[in-house]
């Protein structure tokens, strides 16, 4: 059996990091140069070494703030990417990779940790790891892409201002500057960005001729149909796929039970 040792990351570790993504989610260098750039300001991360090399990694995203009733919301930690190289895997690492990132989550002060499981059959997994289950579901949907609404790019601050306002007086995720600030290069480096269009504000990218809302926020449900078409023409796609919260539907966040409202307005993700 292979030994293998865990320890948090280091700077010197992102070449190895970001050869290691590649090979295991297929992004390209020039994204995971984008995530490790922000990475200390938004978390830091766990490694495995074995024989010699660095074989596996897990993400814990910090800064998540659970706006509610609450004077002071709690703060969830976000697992994020993990991954083990193909040669080392059913040895155990990804299991311990995962725990010890719930420990790093907890030592950098969050309240809970949750996930975005990549596969369906994973929430299971995951529940036996963390004792997490699906809190919250999304829906996608398309249409056609058309001018309908003036559409124009923000900053990462001036997107968190815009959705701030909009979400005042609800149940909602606020994440860190950082954090959207990666949202922005994310989505950029897939040919989006952050756009502020008619009565709301959405995150959107580029696959092919697609376009991808993967934030949508308005405080008028039947607007979402005209931003995400007139988002969708100013980025040159032809249809346009937005996913929004649902009470049912596709699996999504998975959090301890109890821990998030199933109303709570949290569609930011980086998958």
């Amino acid at each position: 059996m292979t030994d293998f040792t865990l320890r948090e990351y280091r700077a010197g570790d992102v070449p190895a990091l970001s050869l290691l993504w590649r090979d295991v989610f297929g992004d390209p260098l020039g994204f995971t140069a984008a995530f490790y750039a922000m990475l200390p300001d938004m978390g830091s991360a766990v490694v495995a070494e074995a024989e010699g090399r660095l074989v596996g990694a897990a993400h814990v995203l910090n800064g998540f703030e659970l706006v509610g009733k609450k004077k002071k919301p709690p703060v969830a930690g976000y697992l994020y990417a993990v991954m083990v190289a193909p040669a080392y895997r059913s040895l155990g690492i990804g299991k311990a990779l995962t725990l010890e990132a719930a420990a790093l989550a907890k030592r950098r002060e969050s309240a809970f940790l949750c996930t975005l499981p990549a596969d369906t059959p994973l929430y299971g997994w995951y529940h036996r790891l963390l004792g997490v289950d699906c809190a919250l579901y999304r829906q996608s949907h398309v249409t056609d892409c058309a001018p309908l609404e003036v559409a124009g790019e923000l900053s990462a601050t001036e997107y968190l201002l815009w959705r701030e306002r909009l979400l005042e007086g609800s149940c909602h995720l606020r994440p860190s500057q950082p954090t959207v600030e990666f949202l922005r290069r994310f989505c950029k480096f897939f040919g989006g960005g952050l756009y502020a269009c008619g009565s709301g504000v959405c995150a959107a990218e580029l696959d092919g001729d697609v376009c991808v809302i993967k934030e949508l926020v308005t405080p008028v449900p039947e607007d979402c149909e005209k931003i995400a078409a007139s988002v969708g023409a100013l980025l040159g796609a032809k249809r346009c796929e937005y996913l929004l919260p649902a009470r049912e539907g596709e699996p999504y966040i998975a959090a301890p039970p109890g821990t998030i409202p199933p109303d709570c307005v949290w569609n930011l993700s980086f998958d």
